[in-house]
């Protein structure tokens, strides 16, 4: 089977294993979710599933946007006007401007270490000889998992609990959203420094960030600590489950 299709086969697997453990059967097995409504757990699922493990398309133009974006944090010709523009958000959006550069950080090391156990992933399945059959056994997909250390897959959650920490609030999440808008037009006005990709990569970083503030924006305050501590809870859960499911 050829790299590429096989890397595809990966990432539509792990995304079919999250809307798994985010259906609704699923979730109302955890107390954590008892107070919260069923289109709200339905809505944590679609942005788990449209902004930060989108499908194969929309993922490769998220990785390519990601790759530009780091491009542009190694060039100091180009991250010149952007850290001007940094300096005075700064000052004009306070003591929320740190917070929202943290959202940010969230979203970059969660996708990073989505990558690092897809590319561990990879590296399992060319060492096993995966043939385009075995990409449709679960039973022998699920072994691509088990073979990751278990500290990388505990790494990823733990990115991810940073992730929803950092979404959860609201307040914040505006001021970034707002941010990631004027880096855009900073980008869409500076062509001689920046091209396509380049403001595609801030304003996929915006539609994340907008993602998170929809989603807690139909939620009650009071309810964040029980919503994140359920999405570990649901994480830590699915890992053993595959675990024992491949050991059986």
């Amino acid at each position: 089977m050829d790299t590429p299709k096989l890397k595809d086969a990966i990432l539509e697997f792990y995304r079919g294993e999250l809307r798994r453990r985010y259906q609704l059967e699923n979730v109302r097995h955890f107390p954590h979710f008892d107070e919260i409504e069923d289109l709200q757990i339905e809505a944590l699922r679609e942005f788990f599933l449209d902004r930060i493990y989108p499908p194969v398309d929309e993922r490769h133009k998220l990785d390519k946007a990601f790759e530009h974006l780091g491009l542009v944090m190694y060039s100091p010709r180009r991250l010149r006007p952007l850290m001007t523009t940094a300096i005075a958000s700064a000052l004009r959006m306070g003591h929320r401007f740190p917070s929202a550069i943290a959202a940010g950080l969230a979203t970059i090391d969660a996708y990073r270490e989505a990558r690092k156990l897809e590319a561990c992933m990879m590296r399992n399945a060319l060492e096993m000889d995966f043939s385009a059959a075995d990409t449709k056994k679960r039973s022998r997909m699920i072994h691509l998992i088990v073979a990751v250390p278990d500290e990388d897959v505990l790494r990823l959650i733990h990115d991810i609990m940073k992730l929803f920490q950092a979404l959860s609030n609201v307040k914040m999440l505006e001021t970034a959203v707002r941010f990631m808008e004027i880096c855009r037009d900073v980008v869409e006005r500076r062509r001689d420094l920046y091209g396509q990709e380049d403001w595609d990569g801030f304003n996929l970083g915006r539609d994340v960030i907008q993602g998170g503030l929809d989603l807690f924006r139909q939620l009650r305050p009071e309810d964040f600590p029980n919503i994140i501590s359920g999405i570990e809870a649901i994480e830590l859960e699915w890992f053993e489950r595959v675990k024992a499911e491949a050991a059986a």
